[in-house]
């Protein structure tokens, strides 16, 4: 076979490939979660004892003045590993007689390329809400949102 045939033919194959990857891309687009009105955090943990290790200033107090008093709010989360994790938001709507907690979540991975699954959504019980976080009841598993970012020198803020 000729060499100028051969460049055509990868030319075209090239070609088709491309088209094919962006038409695949654009019809399987990721989920978004939702924007978080009271801001973000992150923690290696989000389990019973969470710590939070960084927080959007006032977003930690947002969240525990909304739960407290029972008004539209959320939080997002950002539980992280090495390559992969998984972002939370935790959103706050008034009902009665209780106010209701719901866990929305998105796992992803930083590994080939990224990527993202599925957004999941629970109903969480409000377990408690005091002057050091909410205690929440999702998936049954208990979760702390602290009221507080640890301190690197202290271990507590």
């Amino acid at each position: 076979m000729p060499r100028p045939a051969i460049i055509i033919c990868a030319v075209i194959v090239a070609a088709a490939c491309t088209a094919g990857s962006a038409a695949w891309f654009s019809g399987h687009r990721a989920e978004v979660l939702p924007r978080a009105t009271c801001g973000t955090a992150s923690t290696h943990f989000l389990t019973g004892n969470t710590q939070m290790l960084s927080a959007d200033r006032g977003a930690l107090t947002c969240f525990l003045k909304a739960a407290r008093e029972c008004k539209h709010a959320s939080l997002g989360v950002t539980e992280m590993g090495v390559d992969t994790g998984t972002e939370y938001v935790f959103a706050i709507t008034p009902r009665t007689p209780a106010c209701q907690v719901t866990e929305q979540r998105q796992d992803y991975s930083a590994n080939f390329g990224g990527s993202q699954s599925a957004i999941s959504t629970v109903q969480c019980r409000t377990t408690a809400v005091t002057r050091t976080g909410v205690g929440l009841s999702c998936r049954g598993r208990n979760v702390l949102i602290p009221a507080n970012v640890i301190s690197r020198s202290l271990g507590r803020a």
